[in-house]
């Protein structure tokens, strides 16, 4: 019999998914926006998007402190609103010091946003039904991506600035919609005046984080797996399929829908198979997809009359790989959590994800770039290589049973 996902968790992923609409209709165009629309240079133009990556991390330990105090909830709730002046703002944007202003909000917004979002859905469910919950997140949220990207894929016009404008503005309502979204939680996700005394008692801080031995293995696993995987995406995924593979930037579009459609439709369906798997077997097992993704695109710069197939093969396949990884992770996080320190597991979580995206697109740009592309391939598959036989050594919780099962 199939567990049902509570009511207040439901709710949480309403939200989410209605922000990803959000998202998803300027997710692709940043770049694009700051410098063909703008006017700003390309360099600087790459320089503040990853300065948003910056920005998050520097403040991601600050938040994680306010999610134990106060609670997810009105952390979550203060961010979505940050979220809303800060992409909506971007609507404004005519130069460097502008954009970078902007970018200092957004990225406060979604320090507190991603890890509040994860202590609160794992509040709200019970462990055994965690993973189910996790991966209906991501499947909705790759959902929400797709349907916003589809929305301005329809409307934006490159010559037409004020169509950015709109798509900007529309990201920013979209937050304030999940703003109203979370208030209907009411008591759920906040700590009262008692709850933050007891708190502030067992609280040791972010010593009592680095002292956890098997999370700190498993933070360093995680960070490298999303170092040779997720980050490489962005700049690497697609430099490599436009200037080794020859594949159009508009055909890019068709492998990122392959992904974003597998994930949406398939994700729930992956997670009902892996639930007798144990988790370091699962994170073993995504590193395997991704390296296979990557050997699959290094075929698309070795056989450019068949490229567009193999760029859509690597996204294909990659997407079984996070399907894999999307439930496993947060699950093993909040399990590895004590209550006291949800909010400051979840943003050295979050964490990882930043450092990665400074790291990687910094790094596979500066290899494609002089021609060291198979380098890059390489380079990736043998750290997904280490990153799978790591997984498979570590020592982690077992899965919690239903009380059904018991």
């Amino acid at each position: 019999m199939s567990n049902p996902l509570p009511p207040k968790v439901r709710i949480v992923l309403l939200g989410t998914t209605l922000s990803a609409i959000g998202n998803g209709l300027v997710l692709p165009y940043l770049f694009i926006y700051l410098h063909n629309v703008r006017g700003i240079s390309a360099a600087l133009a790459g320089l503040i998007v990853g300065y948003g990556a910056l920005a998050s991390l520097i403040t991601s330990p600050l938040v994680g402190h306010q999610i134990d105090h106060w609670g997810p909830k009105p952390v979550m709730m203060v961010s979505t609103l940050i979220l809303a002046v800060g992409y909506g703002s971007l609507s404004l944007v005519h130069s460097v010091t502008a954009a970078l202003a902007c970018m200092t909000v957004t990225a406060l917004g979604n320090s507190g946003t991603w890890p509040a979002m994860s202590a609160i859905l794992a509040e709200l469910t019970p462990d055994h039904l965690r993973e189910k919950t996790f991966a209906t997140n991501f499947a909705l949220l790759n959902l929400g991506l797709g349907i916003g990207g589809l929305i301005a894929s329809a409307f934006v016009k490159l010559g037409n600035p004020h169509t950015f404008e709109v798509l900007y503005w529309g990201d920013g309502i979209s937050f304030i919609v999940y703003f109203f979204v979370a208030m209907t939680l009411r008591e759920s996700g906040h700590r009262t005046k008692g709850q933050r005394a007891d708190n502030k008692a067992l609280e040791g801080g972010w010593k009592d984080v680095l002292a956890d031995r098997t999370f700190v293995k498993f933070w360093i696993v995680g960070f490298l797996a999303i170092l040779f995987g997720y980050s490489q995406l962005e700049v690497g995924f697609a430099a490599f399929s436009t200037l080794v593979a020859k594949v159009t930037p508009a055909h890019l579009a068709w492998a990122y829908a392959v992904n974003m459609f597998l994930i949406a439709t398939c994700q729930l369906w992956i997670v009902k198979k892996i639930q007798k798997i144990e988790r370091a077997k699962a994170m073993a097992i995504a590193g395997f997809f991704w390296i296979a993704a990557w050997l699959a695109l290094s075929l698309a710069g070795v056989l450019p009359k068949a490229g567009l197939f193999f760029v859509i093969l690597c996204q294909f396949v990659f997407s079984f790989g996070e399907m894999f990884w999307s439930p496993t992770i947060p699950s093993i996080v909040n399990q590895l959590a004590p209550d006291h320190l949800r909010g400051r597991y979840n943003a050295a979580s979050s964490n990882a994800w930043q450092i990665a995206a400074i790291l990687g697109p910094s790094f596979a740009g500066t290899m494609i770039g002089a021609g060291l592309h198979w380098a890059w391939i390489g380079l990736l598959v043998t750290g997904l290589t280490i990153v799978s036989i790591s997984a498979l050594r570590l020592k982690l919780p077992a899965k919690p049973v239903s009380p059904m099962q018991e």
